[in-house]
């Protein structure tokens, strides 16, 4: 039964669940792994996650909720991280589910900090009244400074004011595969960088976007991290 929600391969959110201020892993954190292998009915390998090419190390006891990423949908539970070692040239975690599988609400995504050109463009007017927007319409080169299966954050020369509707387009490169993602975001927030500057921070959460997409950027990200940490090693 476990395995239709935490099989190998499956990627997974690792959210740490803070008691007390002296907890190293900070508030909020969302960290990115994979399923290693299923030990029992409770107990799971896990990747030890990454965070900008360093490795988490989750306190041992410490709690954290745990959310699958599968093509059925999202799944969550609270686990206890028992153990951690190395195995060949991979680290690993093991966890103890401590409490029941349940369907997850998404609240809030992973957030990778990341340098990646991308387009956007305001959504016209005419798209807005068919809801739907044109997926050949040009847009305006900017760059990303992270990304997450809920939204983004970038600099761009253009004003958008906060609450516009916006078109995104990605393209990330997963596997040596470059694929072109699209998604309708609304402006949360748009500032200046500095007086003078025409360079403008904007943060967009996505409105509409398809679950292929999300998972997309959710493999880039983990491939990302990856490339990165293999990186690292070397040096």
């Amino acid at each position: 039964m476990i395995d239709k929600y935490f099989s190998p391969g499956v990627k997974v959110e690792i959210h740490p669940i803070v008691k007390g201020e002296n907890q190293k892993v900070g508030r909020n954190k969302i960290y990115i792994s994979q399923i290693n292998q299923v030990i029992d009915e409770d107990k799971i390998e896990i990747m030890m996650p990454i965070d900008q090419g360093k490795l988490i190390l989750l306190p041992i006891n410490s709690l954290c909720k745990m959310v699958s990423i599968t093509s059925n949908g999202l799944f969550e539970c609270n686990i206890k991280i028992t153990d951690r070692y190395k195995s060949g040239n991979v680290y690993l975690q093991l966890v103890e589910m401590v409490t029941p599988i349940k369907k997850y609400q998404r609240r809030e995504y992973y957030r990778y900090s990341c340098s990646v050109p991308i387009t956007t463009r305001k959504l016209e007017e005419s798209e807005k009244i068919k809801m739907n927007w044109d997926h050949d319409l040009p847009g305006i080169p900017a760059t990303a400074l992270d990304i997450g299966g809920g939204g983004l954050r970038f600099l761009t020369d253009v004003f958008y004011e906060t609450g516009e509707d916006i078109v995104c387009c990605l393209r990330l490169e997963t596997l040596g595969v470059t694929k072109e993602i699209q998604a309708l975001g609304r402006v949360l927030s748009s500032r200046e960088i500095t007086r003078g500057n025409d360079k403008r921070e904007v943060r967009v959460q996505f409105e509409v976007i398809s679950n292929s997409a999300r998972e997309e950027i959710i493999q880039f990200i983990f491939e990302d991290e990856r490339r990165r940490r293999k990186n690292n090693s070397w040096h």
